[in-house]
């Protein structure tokens, strides 16, 4: 039995038609493993970022039998297309404070590969070396004064706030001031009966010995000290008793 020529004509033009709308071998996931490896950031990190929007660097590389269709970056903030290298290398925007990031690679395959990092972000600058400072707080008669609250402001700001570490002077007037970021401080003392007592240091050491001296808040008049009251009140009480013979 033959076939009419025209039946088989019609077979070959339409045979490719029906086959491709079947799916792609090649597009089917073949379960193959991705080996995706993220060099920069590290889970954990914590950066200071001075750019405004901020960014973060995102590096790595991955491997597939099948090769790379693309890698995407995401963050709470965006998400960014990182080509189809083996390595990769893009900037994905971040916000201040924690942020997640997720990259994702898929292979020629359909096979995919995701890696999650939690990274911390602050706006600014990174702090200097911190600094430790101890001393003395007086009056003029160097006298200790014990319980007055003692504060160091750094020059430096993070995420828009200022950097101050406080602390307490003990019963013998001492004060341990520790991790105060920065040399240049700005030191302000407070303590009922007394002036408030402001000072701009630039300190030159990371560890610093430095004495303070606070003046009491009463009115009292230039030269006219706690000795010349004790003599002018004997001098009016005697005066007082001789007018009195």
């Amino acid at each position: 039995m033959h076939i009419p020529l025209i039946i088989v004509m019609l077979m070959v033009i339409t045979l490719p038609a029906v086959c491709s709308g079947l799916p792609s071998e090649q597009t089917v996931p073949t379960g193959e493993s991705i080996n995706l490896i993220v060099t920069s950031p590290s889970e954990g990190d914590e950066g200071w970022i001075d750019v405004v929007p901020p960014h973060v660097a995102v590096v790595g590389e991955v491997r597939a039998p099948s090769g790379i269709r693309s890698v995407v970056v995401q963050s709470n903030t965006g998400e960014v297309a990182c080509g189809n290298g083996t390595t990769f290398a893009c900037s994905v925007p971040v916000s201040a404070g924690e942020n997640m990031i997720t990259v994702k690679a898929t292979d020629n395959l359909g096979n995919r590969a995701e890696k999650i990092l939690n990274v911390t972000i602050h706006i600014g600058l990174p702090p200097p070396p911190a600094i430790t400072v101890s001393g003395r707080v007086t009056d003029p008669d160097d006298g200790p004064i014990a319980g007055a609250s003692i504060e160091f402001e750094s020059e430096f700001t993070l995420d828009n706030e200022p950097l101050m570490v406080t602390n307490t002077t003990d019963q013998d007037g001492r004060y341990l001031i520790e991790n105060a970021p920065g040399y240049r401080q700005t030191i302000t003392i407070r303590k009922e009966g007394y002036k408030d007592l402001h000072r701009e240091i630039e300190f030159e050491n990371l560890t610093n010995e430095y004495d303070l001296e606070m003046e009491p808040s009463g009115q009292t008049v230039p030269g006219f000290g706690l000795h010349l009251s004790v003599l002018a009140l004997l001098g009016t009480f005697l005066i007082l008793r001789s007018k009195g013979k």
